[in-house]
């Protein structure tokens, strides 16, 4: 039992110390140091290296909507400017401020030292030169796409970049990043508020959309459309594609969580498995909705941080719940409750509640 009080303590202390995504938009993989960017909003972006194990800072950057490595260069738009930070240092290159930016949102790149930028308000496509960080200009592409334009990925090899777009029944768009011609790929494509959009090494499609909450993957001529992941994603917003190893990192803005799916074939594996913890605390009730059975452990401690008990409980897949006068004596004493899943050792997911206040 001694271990198992020391195991806790250190798990308490770590978890209020280490860094916490939070208002999270974007997701951007960095092949050359094998890490995924997350950006914060009006904090300070964080990178991991563990698939979200743990978080730390990335200097003093900042980035609120989307981001782009290119170049040695990490390109992010943060307050309707686009800013470059060297990949190694974290310092900052230089930035670039867009001529009547409205609500500059998604972004691609041709790994050649051009940007493509969607102003989510005017509908415009923005093309920036980034080939020189310290001394970037902007031109507008296409003056008004007649949509609501979000994510953008560029298709190279096609001399495009696809655009999905906000809105109900949204269309696909190309556009040419020579011409600024735009072409739409998919006429109404059954989803809703699509966000974000990547390839894969095979020039497939992957699209995040928030109604229905999930991932559909297109092929290359988008003639053909799948589910490629449907549970544990919470208003998907902007996505990355790690192509070397299958890895789709999924920002998720409505739990401020990261998801990983890795593709291998046919197959789709969920690589953290924190999105599957789905709890929340009504009153003095536990309600759980996980896709999968499992056994919890359920911990209290005391305001300071004491170990007060700990609990573990076996739920069946769907919806169940658990009150907390049933659970040890000690759990009538906690100003805290950890809640995990036995089988996540590898990734430490926790629920974290302040009991008589709020979630964590």
């Amino acid at each position: 039992m001694k271990t198992l009080y020391t195991l806790f303590a250190i798990l308490f202390a770590s978890t209020l110390s280490a860094q916490t995504p939070s208002g999270i938009e974007a997701a951007e993989y960095d092949p050359s140091g094998e890490r995924w960017f997350v950006s914060c909003g009006s904090s300070t972006l964080l990178s991991t290296s563990d698939m979200g194990d743990s978080w730390d800072f990335f200097g003093s950057a900042n980035a609120s909507y989307g981001m782009e490595v290119m170049n040695g260069a990490l390109f992010v738009i943060h307050s309707n400017q686009v800013y470059a930070y060297d990949l190694n240092t974290a310092e900052l290159l230089g930035s670039e401020s867009i001529i009547g930016a409205g609500f500059l949102n998604g972004m691609g790149n041709d790994g050649n030292g051009t940007l493509i930028i969607s102003d989510f308000s005017t509908g415009r496509i923005i093309k920036i030169d980034a080939s020189d960080p310290e001394n970037m200009s902007s031109s507008t592409l296409v003056g008004n796409t007649g949509s609501t334009p979000n994510g953008i990925v560029v298709d190279v090899a096609n001399g495009r970049a696809v655009v999905v777009n906000w809105g109900g029944n949204s269309d696909i768009l190309a556009v040419d990043i020579e011409s600024g011609a735009v072409t739409t790929l998919v006429n109404g494509s059954g989803l809703g508020n699509c966000d974000g959009i990547d390839m894969d090494s095979e020039g497939n499609y992957y699209i995040s959309s928030w109604s229905p909450s999930r991932i559909t993957k297109y092929n290359s001529d988008f003639t053909e459309s799948e589910i490629a992941v449907n549970s544990g994603l919470s208003s998907p917003a902007d996505i990355s594609f790690d192509e070397v190893n299958n890895i789709l990192g999924v920002a998720n803005s409505g739990s401020n969580q990261v998801t990983f799916h890795h593709f291998s074939g046919a197959n789709t594996q969920n690589i953290n498995l924190q999105e599957d913890l789905e709890v929340e605390l009504s009153g003095n009730e536990f309600i759980f909705n996980i896709s999968l059975g499992d056994s919890f452990t359920f911990t209290a401690y005391s305001l300071e941080g004491k170990l007060l008990d700990v609990a573990s409980v076996s739920l069946p897949a769907g919806k169940s719940s658990v009150l907390l006068d049933r659970l040890p004596e000690g759990f009538s004493k906690a100003a805290l409750v950890h809640i995990s899943r036995d089988s996540d050792t590898g990734n430490s997911a926790v629920k974290i509640f302040k009991l008589g206040l709020r979630q964590l």
